[in-house]
Order: structure tokens, then sequence, then C-alpha cells
């Protein structure tokens, strides 16, 4: 299936500490000339999440393409497990003065809306990851979810397992990605005969709260079959739950990628299906994308990979890069 970036990434997709918790580092890669012996654009990378595994490989990966387009990349983030909102848009604030010719970043809040188009207005080209998109984002490019896709890749997955399957929803929020999510699994389980919905919760996309969220959604919905999210940072207090309540075998989480307990779960039998997503490609294309634009060029729309593979496609999957 493809889509274009999965929230939550979690960094997907998904993937939300005070601003003392931010660092930056602002060491530059990629300043090969551009070509013609033209100064080479200057990107800031304001990387949501720089330790967490996913958002980590996208940042390398970003570097890696930024060397071979002559960019000088540099790269700023929270130096904690959870993203830091006001942090960021501090950090845009700050690489807007800097005069950078593009900043790419997460929007991780509304927030972001006005503090982009500042950017804009003082001649940066923009570009997002999961973010709206359109005139009216703040950003000349972006690389966003098509939650329809995700949804029906999500529940396609499940619903192709034998059986009658309950689920379990875990967002971000019932607002902006999270509920953009929900809106997109919810569809897809209508549209089929063996999958329904029991209930959600929320976590703000915190680590720290996924095993509160989880233990009461089960305690409210027993019969649910499967955990699903779209956010990295519920696995482990996922699992935590289903172990609490002793439902192994017969409630199973849906992870996020491998990271944070996800290959664990697979290989512990809490898992019987992993969402995994090409994000080496994304930070390439984001990349790519928002140094097109910055010279002039029409960058195209490019959708993202993603899968929901079962166990024994796993490793495979991993091999090729996916997370």
């Amino acid at each position: 299936m493809t889509v274009r970036l999965y929230a939550a990434l979690s960094t997907p997709i998904l993937v939300l500490a005070g601003l003392s918790g931010c660092a930056t580092d602002d060491t530059a890669v990629g300043s090969s000339p551009a070509s013609g012996g033209t100064k080479p654009p200057t990107v800031q990378f304001i990387n949501p999440l720089p330790s967490y595994p996913t958002w980590r490989q996208i940042g390398d990966c970003m570097k890696d393409e930024a060397k071979k387009r002559g960019a000088d990349l540099s790269e700023s983030g929270s130096t904690g497990q959870a993203i830091d909102a006001n942090g960021m848009i501090q950090q845009v604030r700050q690489a807007t003065a800097n005069k950078k010719d593009i900043i790419i970043t997460f929007p991780a809040s509304e927030g972001f809306t006005q503090v982009l188009k500042q950017a804009q207005a003082a001649g940066v080209v923009t570009g997002t990851i999961y973010g709206a998109g359109g005139p009216d984002s703040g950003s000349d490019y972006n690389i966003g979810p098509d939650f329809t896709a995700i949804g029906e890749a999500v529940v396609g997955g499940v619903g192709a397992l034998p059986g009658k399957h309950v689920l379990g929803l875990v967002a971000a929020a019932n607002t902006g990605l999270g509920k953009s999510w929900l809106d997109g699994v919810k569809a897809a389980a209508a549209k089929t005969s063996n999958v329904t919905i029991a209930g959600e919760v929320y976590t703000g996309d915190d680590a720290a709260k996924a095993l509160p969220q989880a233990n009461a959604l089960l305690t409210a919905h027993p019969d649910i079959t499967e955990i699903v999210t779209h956010m990295g940072t519920t696995t482990p207090g996922a699992v935590s739950a289903i172990k609490s309540k002793n439902l192994k075998g017969k409630t199973f989480l849906l992870p996020v990628g491998h990271d944070n307990g996800g290959s664990e779960a697979v290989k512990d039998g809490f898992a019987n299906l992993m969402f995994l997503q090409d994000v080496c490609s994304l930070g390439k294309q984001l990349l790519d994308g928002a140094v097109d634009v910055h010279e002039g060029k029409t960058a195209p729309a490019v959708p993202v990979q993603v899968k929901v593979v079962g166990p024994d496609e796993v490793q495979g999957m991993l091999d090729k890069g996916w997370v």
C-alpha cells in the first residue's frame, strides 16, 4: 500500500518536554558546492525526536541526500523522549532569524501554521512531514499521510486473519492527525463484515500514558481482540496491559514498527502483525522536494510506502530498510 507518511510515525507514525529539555545541534553536513558553483542552500531540519530510532533514521537519510544534492544541512531537536512542540516552534523562529534557505520539520501542533507562514514571508522554503499541506498550512512542500489508505491497510491486515475482530484504538488525540487516523480506521472497518471497533483512548503520543490508557481500554472492553495505534510510543504500555490482564493469545497489539519493543512483541506472541514504513525514502524525498522548490522547480508529490505484514515477513522488510 502506498501513502504519504504515517503519523507517528510516532512517529509512523507516527509518534507528543519543556523548552529547557531542548538542545540544538547545528552541525552542518553536505556542504559540497551546488551545480554551477553556486552557494549550497542552507537547510535546517528540526527533528521532533532525534533520539527515537525512526526519527533518527529519517534524519540520517536526509543528511545522506543533502550531500548528494549539495545542500548544507543542520539538524536540531529535543533531547527528551516526548515531542516538545513549543521548543520546536522556537527553533523554527531561530532558523528563520538565521536566514536559512529551507526549514523542514514535523508540525506537532496548530501553532506551527503561523510560525511557518512567518518563515515563508521571510523568504524561507518550508517543508513538512505529516502536515496538512496546502496554501493555508505554511508549508511549501509536504509529505503527509493518506489516512483512508492507512485505515484500509490496518483493517485489511487484521480482517484477513481468521474469525471476528474487535478493535481497540489508541490515538494521540481525537483532534488533528489523531482524529484523521481514527476516521480512516473507522471508515475502513465500516466496510467489513468481520471487524468492529469497541472503543478508543488517547495518549498524546506520550509513552508514559500508554499503559494506563491501554489498561482502561481493556477494562472497559474485555472483548477486544486487537489494539491498533498510529504511534510507536504505544508498544511497551500496550504489551504490559495485555500481560496484566492475562490476555496473551486473546488480545494482540498491532505495533507501529520494530523499534521500542515492536519486534519483541511479535517474537513473544503479543503481536501477530506489524505496521512498517519506508521512512528512509521519506527523508530523502522530503529533502529533494524542498530543495527543488528552492531551485524554482515543481516538486513531485510522492507516496511513502507502508505495509502491514505478518511475523514471517517482518525480518525481510527490515533488511530492506523498512521500520
